[in-house]
């Protein structure tokens, strides 16, 4: 095991991992970065925009902890997948956080976007965990994929986002079961999140108030949840504290997929 930084309790074995962040310049993604910089992580961050990487870089510099570094591209696009593969090397952890979420009715919904939401959602993690894979074995590393309770629910006006969530899941289980014995794969389920992309979402309701007020109304717990609650689980999922677990959907979604209050 990696030797802890002075002045670190690695309690959760993270302390001198090299950990991939996709989807890191902010939301969830962002959250977790700072969490794991925190038990002494080095971190990679990755962004589609450069000028968001390099802001978010400065803002993680001020947490005590091994320097940062960002990569830019868009993971829609094969060859910056592989970029981001061969400029990061050997790495411990990878958690694919990147996500596009574009609402539309089902005949609304063309081959463009379709595509767009699968490339970034499902087929980057599966570039990434494939290309990473070398690596990861040798470290006998962890993949934390981060889904949403949309992969276990249906949402109007959200087939493709719901889909691509769903594959993830499965992707999930597959790599679990062909990797166990080297590498641990877990996916974190999120329901509704205070981020930018919710933000858009509601935004782009014809009603954003009502739609605000419907996305808090889902959780048993009548609100949402904000980033860093998300992060929680994605850091649990990768730590030493999780190390029996592999395969298994994490749900912190606030309660949606328990049920409704009647």
């Amino acid at each position: 095991m990696a030797a802890a930084r002075q002045g670190v309790c690695d309690m959760k074995g993270l302390a001198g991992k090299r950990i991939l962040i996709t989807g890191s310049t902010r939301g969830i993604g962002h959250a977790a970065a700072r969490r794991f910089i925190a038990e002494g992580a080095t971190v990679l961050i990755h962004g589609r925009e450069a000028l968001a990487v390099q802001a978010a870089v400065a803002d993680l510099s001020v947490v005590e902890g091994p320097a940062v570094t960002g990569f830019s591209g868009d993971l829609a696009d094969r060859q910056a997948c592989d970029h981001l593969i061969e400029s990061c090397g050997d790495i411990d952890v990878l958690v694919n956080c990147a996500g596009v979420l574009e609402t539309a009715t089902v005949e609304a919904s063309g081959e463009d976007l379709w595509h767009r939401v699968m490339e970034v959602n499902v087929t980057a993690p599966w570039r990434l965990a494939r290309g990473l894979l070398p690596g990861l074995r040798r470290k006998r590393g962890v993949i934390v994929n981060v889904s949403s309770d949309a992969g276990l629910l249906g949402y109007s006006q959200n087939a493709v986002y719901c889909a691509s969530k769903g594959a993830l899941i499965g992707l999930t289980r597959a790599l679990a079961v062909e990797l166990s014995g080297d590498v641990r794969v877990l996916c974190v389920c999120p329901g509704p999140v205070d981020t930018d992309m919710m933000r858009s979402a509601v935004a782009s309701e014809p009603d954003p108030e009502a739609a605000r007020r419907s996305w808090a109304s889902g959780p048993l717990l009548q609100r949402v949840a904000s980033p860093d609650e998300i992060a929680g689980a994605i850091v649990y999922a990768a730590s030493s504290d999780c190390s029996f677990a592999t395969g298994n959907l994490i749900v912190v979604d606030g309660g949606t997929t328990a049920g409704r209050r009647v």
